[in-house]
């Protein structure tokens, strides 16, 4: 079935599709063996073609965004990878309000906001990934979140229906959306506010400076490994355990913010996942908590 499936996306999609392309190259920790299929459709249709035919063959399939917030295993990923493209990656102006495809760069987002003076989404400046993946984790930081500034949410369900919701009828957690199961969110409304470009720029400009001082910049990483627990933040619990500098091969626990796993050069995934456990096992130990990842892991176990 994969080798006619393989034929079918191929005549479809052409060059937009890639197969055994390795993960490491993919993602931003830049560990990861091969997924079979990293497919760019451009359009809700080409989506939902995709991911049926994905189903019908008994494969798996996830979207890819730029590949943060990623652990592929060293085994690889078994099923397609799909990234959003063309107008699902584009960024509008509605208003006071910015329409951004589910595939839009995060920062690119950050700095067209910043440039029309939409303010609002200035505290997610520096965070890598994209719009649609921000929404599905409900990415946050310094006391905002997406689900504060999302108005619209369009998705593409299971059924292979696209439906708009309002943002306050998709229920929101700490570093989580409660979206439908097997959908894809294609585009969002975040609901900003006018200011002048330059204020709103500032802010942005203070926000990654904060960012490069205080978070491993330069060196390959997937943001946040664990989840802040409630109350306190993981960073802290990790350095008190005495986990900074932590090495596992070349994955280390970085000495400028310890909840950040970076990759020396040639980690593997093994690497990572045996330094997060190690992690997990002293913070545990130390501190009587257990940390729970906030990066998703997917692969051949």
């Amino acid at each position: 079935m994969s080798a006619e499936l393989k034929q079918l996306l191929h005549q479809s999609l052409g060059e937009r599709v890639k197969f055994e392309q390795p993960m490491s190259a993919h993602t931003t920790w830049g560990v990861g063996g091969p997924a079979w299929c990293i497919c760019q459709v451009a359009s809700a249709e080409e989506a939902g073609f995709v991911i049926r035919a994905v189903c019908q063959a008994g494969l798996p399939w996830m979207p890819l965004g730029r590949g943060s917030n990623l652990l592929v295993r060293d085994t690889g990923y078994p099923g397609v990878m799909l990234r959003l493209a063309g107008q699902l990656a584009s960024l509008r102006r509605e208003g006071d309000s910015l329409w951004a495809g589910g595939g839009a760069h995060l920062p690119s987002a950050v700095k067209f906001a910043a440039r029309l003076g939409l303010a609002g989404l200035e505290w997610a400046a520096g965070i890598p990934g994209t719009v649609g993946g921000a929404v599905a984790t409900n990415a946050g930081a310094l006391g905002s979140d997406m689900a504060a500034i999302t108005s619209q949410i369009t998705l593409l369900l299971s059924e292979g229906e696209v439906a708009t919701l309002p943002g306050d009828q998709v229920p929101a957690r700490y570093r989580r959306r409660e979206l439908p199961a097997q959908s894809l969110v294609l585009a969002v409304l975040l609901t900003l506010a006018q200011e002048s470009p330059e204020a709103v720029s500032l802010r942005v400009d203070e926000v990654l400076a904060r960012r490069r001082a205080t978070q491993p910049a330069g060196m390959s990483s997937a943001g946040s490994v664990f989840k802040n627990p409630p109350g306190d933040f993981a960073g802290r619990l990790i350095e008190q355990a005495g986990c900074k500098g932590l090495m596992v091969g070349d994955a280390q626990v970085s000495e400028k913010h310890a909840n950040f796993i970076v990759n020396r050069g040639r980690a593997t995934a093994r690497e990572v996942l045996g330094l997060m456990d190690e992690v997990r096992r002293r913070v545990h130990e130390a501190c009587g908590v257990e940390l729970e990842p906030e990066v998703e892991v997917v692969g051949r176990v």
